[in-house]
């Protein structure tokens, strides 16, 4: 099942376009890097199809139809985003910013219950279950953010569509990790994730799919051995890097000169 589609999407909400004649398509359980370096637009890419901004050229499917064909209601059942930075000041438990992802679902308090119980799991946070939210470090509301939106689309993965921005930020290497596992038991589920981040080592033996965005358009687009090559980092990140092949793992492994 195709879960997202863009058609020489672009979006200029202020003018000047932010996005140009960006194709994509991502099917069910896959999971899409966006790469790039700062201002290219992977920021922009989640933003629109997130509904923050509007598409002003193409089109943008949602499992085959518009997104304006959805209700507000459809679209926070199958699609949740978690931005870079989350803002919430209230004193709310662990467990209550984390419930807050359940709103737009009539499942009952059993299964909400116990999906809050798997989600937490999944990302460390069951020991801070009932600490105040505004005590926390940056990692650990990190990982509540992520719990959050783990748990709109845990029960409607199957076709369920996870926005990312930046998820690893903040985190020690060990959570680093549990996050990419956690994307990885998401998507095992059936859910197509999208997700920007810096560090294209944490995501090569991830991702099916790198886009590489450059000026709000797509320089190159393709899987991790595809994308990954000296050249492109010398076109579009204007470094000099080494290619290899990671010793424990079937993934290019990119190291700086």
């Amino acid at each position: 099942m195709r879960v997202l589609q863009l058609d020489k999407a672009g979006a200029a909400p202020w003018g000047p376009p932010l996005l140009a004649h960006i194709n994509l398509a991502l099917e069910q359980g896959q999971v899409l890097a966006l790469a790039g370096p700062n201002g290219a637009g992977k920021s922009s890419l989640l933003h629109l199809i997130a509904g923050d901004i509007p598409l002003t050229e193409g089109r943008m499917l949602l499992a085959g139809k518009p997104f304006g064909d959805w209700s507000r209601r459809q679209l926070a059942r199958r699609l949740a985003y978690l931005p870079q930075l989350s803002l919430l000041n209230f004193p709310y438990t662990v467990e209550e910013v984390v419930a807050l992802g359940r709103m737009p679902h009539d499942t009952g308090l059993v299964t909400d219950r116990r999906i809050l119980g798997e989600v937490m799991a999944a990302t460390d946070i069951t020991g801070l279950r009932g600490r105040l939210y505004t005590r926390l470090s940056g990692g650990e509301k990190q990982r509540v953010q992520l719990a959050r939106v783990f748990c709109q689309i845990w029960d409607s993965c199957e076709g369920g569509l996870l926005l990312l921005d930046e998820p690893s930020t903040a985190l020690d290497l060990s959570h680093q990790q549990l996050v990419l596992d956690a994307v990885e038991q998401v998507a095992s589920r059936g859910c197509a994730v999208v997700l920007a981040i810096h560090d294209l080592n944490l995501v090569a033996g991830l991702a099916d799919t790198i886009a590489v965005l450059q000026g709000g358009r797509l320089a190159a687009l393709g899987s991790p051995t595809q994308v990954l090559n000296e050249q492109l980092f010398r076109d579009v990140f204007a470094i000099d890097v080494l290619i290899q092949q990671h010793p424990g793992r079937q993934q290019p492994l990119v190291i700086r000169r």
